[in-house]
């Protein structure tokens, strides 16, 4: 019976296929329109031109299963939708689920959305499946991937972006950028506006931003450095180690329950210092001026005759205030 079984899987296999569909269309459209993209499985791929005055899309769809009929069948049967509505340009391949006990985990489905637009645009991107990778737009940008990672590159206007399985990296974005990930890492490189970041299952890492900035994270530690604003950072599952510039911009509040923290100041940073530990002690090695009783769980002070507000807890760990 197990040979019987294992002959019928090995023809099965040899007979299966794969059928690919491709569909390249144009759609002439100006500066301050919109793209609308929902696909239910596929990575999508947006770049701006400053000059262009059409939006291009090249579609890919490679489809297995166990013949070729019930490929073109999928294909026939789950079409993709290209719709123009004034200066609005809406693309969909809704997923509609076949299910077979014998057959399911043959299934496959593959597929690109590469497409190009002007540079003054809107764009609003979903798939099921993918990751979605956005560059050079100047306008709202809003994706949603429930299978893949998001990147943002180069980003003029407002940011709005979240997967539920992969990483989220934003680089050169400016405006306000609202990202968020339940099972990955957060970096942001660059940029200015303000900033919001999120993730159940990962780090973050924001570098050189120019702004406010509010992070937090269920399942890593925390790195912020060079930025340009407030700074609210809280992690329930690492280390933070952050690097401020000279003067200190803004109010610092970084908070973990499960690491230490290592903060790097200029030695003439002014600032008033808050640091408090339930795992460890308070190292400090700037001049403070202590308020209240010495402890070696927790400090208040004034460095460098005071300035904004750096407040520095852990529920796990040490805390360590070092010159750069």
């Amino acid at each position: 019976m197990k040979t019987l079984f294992a002959l019928l899987l090995l023809s099965a296999c040899a007979a299966s296929a794969a059928t690919e569909e491709k569909a390249n269309k144009t759609f002439a459209a100006t500066s301050g329109g919109n793209l609308v993209v929902e696909v239910g499985f596929g990575l999508i791929e947006v770049v701006a031109t400053p000059d262009r005055t059409d939006v291009s899309v090249d579609a890919w769809r490679k489809i297995t299963r166990w013949n070729s009929t019930d490929e073109e069948n999928y294909l026939k049967e789950n079409p993709i939708e290209f719709v123009q509505d004034g200066n609005t340009v809406i693309v969909r391949a809704p997923k509609r689920m076949t299910w077979s006990w014998f057959g399911s985990w043959r299934n496959r489905n593959e597929a690109n959305y590469i497409i190009h637009v002007p540079g003054n645009f809107n764009v609003t991107l979903k798939t099921s499946g993918g990751s979605i990778t956005i560059s050079a737009v100047s306008g709202s940008v809003k994706a949603n991937t429930s299978g893949g990672s998001l990147r943002f590159v180069n980003i003029h206007g407002s940011v709005d972006g979240h997967t539920s399985g992969g990483n989220v990296k934003a680089a050169d974005c400016e405006g306000e950028i609202r990202i968020g990930t339940s099972g990955g890492s957060i970096e942001v490189a660059e940029g200015s506006g303000t900033l919001s970041g999120n993730t159940s299952g990962g780090s973050i890492t924001v570098k050189s931003f120019k702004g406010s900035v509010s992070i937090d994270t269920s399942g890593g530690g925390i790195t912020v450095e060079n930025i340009q604003g407030k700074i609210n950072g809280h992690t329930s599952g690492g280390s933070i180690h952050a690097i401020l510039l000279a003067p200190i911009p803004g109010d610092v509040d970084l908070s973990t329950s499960g690491g230490g923290i290592t903060a790097t100041v200029a030695p003439d940073a002014a600032f008033n210092l808050d640091a408090a530990t339930s795992g460890g002690g308070v190292d400090c090695d700037l001049p403070l001026t202590v308020q209240g009783k010495i402890q070696r769980s927790r400090v208040t002070g004034t460095v460098n005759a005071g300035g904004p507000s750096v407040r520095l807890h852990t529920s796990g760990g040490s805390i360590r205030i070092r010159k750069y």
